[in-house]
């Protein structure tokens, strides 16, 4: 079994999503917001107006949840996204 993550400056995604998963099942990533959120709140968590959030609530993007709040991080947020350090690479 592989326990490098990072070899070469290439990226195992499989195995960087599997340590990812079993991290995120043990912290809890935002310690102080209660499981059901109030549109302030989740706009202070997202980083959006409240507007903003009303609309994705409205349009079904998100529920004002814990829980979809991480989904929604976790799939839409550019910062959760692994580097490809091959494509990146100067050439």
């Amino acid at each position: 079994m592989k326990t490098q993550i990072i070899t070469d400056n290439e990226i195992d995604e499989e195995l960087a999503e599997d340590w990812l998963k079993a991290a995120y099942g043990a912290i809890d990533l935002l310690p102080l917001i209660p499981e059901k959120l109030s549109e302030p709140m989740a706009a202070f968590v997202l980083k959006v107006s409240e507007p903003t959030i009303r609309r994705m609530v409205q349009d079904g993007q998100i529920k004002l949840e814990k829980q979809a709040i991480l989904n929604y991080i976790n799939q839409k947020m550019l910062v959760n996204r692994p580097l490809n350090l091959a494509e990146n690479a100067p050439k």
